[in-house]
């Protein structure tokens, strides 16, 4: 089995995609990314990024509207795309 990426990991991908989060501002991994400035447009650009960090590939059927909800649901996301 693939160990899980790591939250920070997962954070350094995520971070430049939230317009909302000052510099330096810890990103809590149960944090609504949305709040933060992640929108449908943003996502897309951010699974791409995220199946490039990581080595996987992201199928459609494995996406919910929770998806990238905050960095738990995308560990979530990206252990299962690693199976």
């Amino acid at each position: 089995m693939i160990e899980p990426a790591s939250l920070d990991a997962i954070a350094a991908v995520v971070r430049p995609h939230l317009k909302f989060l000052p510099a330096g501002e810890t990103l809590e991994p149960r944090r609504d990314l949305g709040e933060l400035g992640l929108d449908s447009m943003a996502s897309i650009d951010l699974l791409l990024d995220l199946e490039k960090a990581f080595s996987v590939t992201i199928l459609d059927d494995d996406l919910t509207e929770n998806s990238f909800l905050n960095l738990e649901e995308i560990r979530n996301l990206l252990t299962q795309s690693a199976d």
